[in-house]
C-alpha cells in the first residue's frame, strides 16, 4: 500500500485502493452484509512480550440470544455457537503446564476438563463417588464351601463363592449393591434348593431361585443393585 502519487495517480488512484482492499475483503458491488466482508484473516505471529498475542479475547456478557459461528469469552471459558438448533458450546480445553503422555481428561461437576494422571501397569479404570479413578488389580479368590443348612453367604472383596448344596435348604445372597463377586451354587442332593435375596432385592426379577434337580448349577452376580443369573 502507498500514498497517490502526486499528479500521477489521477484517474487511478480508487483502483489502487480497491485492489488493495480486495485481496483480502469481498467486493459484491451491493450494499449487502457480504460486501467488505473478510475473505481470509492472516494473523502475525506472536512474540515473548507481553501485549503481543496474536489474539486475544477480553472477557466480556454473552450475547442474551446465541448466534450461529459467534466465538465468545467470558472469565474461565471460551464458547462456540453451532449452527444446529443454535447451541451455544463450550470449547473444552485443558492445562497445558502439566499432564504427561496417557493421562487422561474427564469433566467435573462444574464442566471443566480435569486431568487424572495415566495409571500404572496392571491398573484398571473404575468409577469411584460418581468420578474416574485408578484401581489395583487383585487376586480373586475361590472360597469353596459344602452345607446342607440354611446359610448366607459372605461378601469379602474380590472372591469367588462356591456352594455344594444338599437337603432342603435355603442360601441367601448378600446384598447386590457395589457386590463384584460370582456365587456359584450347585445342588448336590435330590431336594429343591431356595437362593434367597436380602433387602428385597430380586434375582431376575423374583426375590428367590431355585434349582430342583441333582447337580443342576447356577452362577449368580450382581447388576448394582440385583442379581442376575448367568
Amino acid at each position: 500500500m502507498r500514498l497517490p502519487a502526486v499528479d500521477g495517480d489521477d484517474g487511478v488512484w480508487g483502483d489502487v485502493l480497491n485492489q488493495f482492499l480486495q485481496k483480502e475483503h469481498y467486493n459484491t458491488g451491493l450494499d449487502d452484509p457480504l460486501n467488505g466482508g473478510h475473505k481470509t484473516v492472516t494473523i502475525r505471529p506472536g512474540t515473548t512480550a507481553a501485549l503481543t498475542a496474536p489474539l486475544k479475547f477480553l472477557t466480556g456478557p454473552l450475547m442474551t440470544t446465541p448466534e450461529s459461528g459467534a466465538v465468545e469469552f467470558l472469565t474461565d471459558r471460551l464458547y462456540f455457537t453451532q449452527t444446529t438448533s443454535t447451541t451455544r458450546k463450550v470449547v473444552a480445553a485443558y492445562d497445558d503446564t502439566s499432564g504427561a503422555t496417557g493421562d487422561i481428561y474427564y469433566r467435573d461437576l462444574n464442566g471443566y476438563l480435569v486431568r487424572l494422571a495415566a495409571g500404572s501397569t496392571a491398573q484398571f479404570l473404575s468409577i469411584v463417588s460418581g468420578l474416574p479413578s485408578w484401581q489395583n488389580n487383585t487376586t480373586i479368590t475361590r472360597s469353596i464351601n459344602t452345607i446342607s443348612t440354611a446359610t448366607t453367604a459372605p461378601a469379602v472383596v474380590s472372591t469367588d463363592y462356591v456352594y455344594f448344596v444338599s437337603g432342603t435348604t435355603t442360601l441367601t445372597l448378600p446384598t447386590a449393591v457395589a457386590n463384584t463377586n460370582r456365587y456359584s451354587v450347585t445342588n448336590t442332593g435330590i431336594s429343591t434348593i431356595t437362593v434367597a435375596t436380602t433387602s428385597a432385592q430380586t434375582i431376575n426379577g423374583s426375590t428367590t431361585a431355585t434349582l430342583p434337580i441333582q447337580n443342576m448349577s447356577l452362577d449368580f452376580i450382581s447388576n448394582g443393585s440385583n442379581w442376575v443369573v448367568e
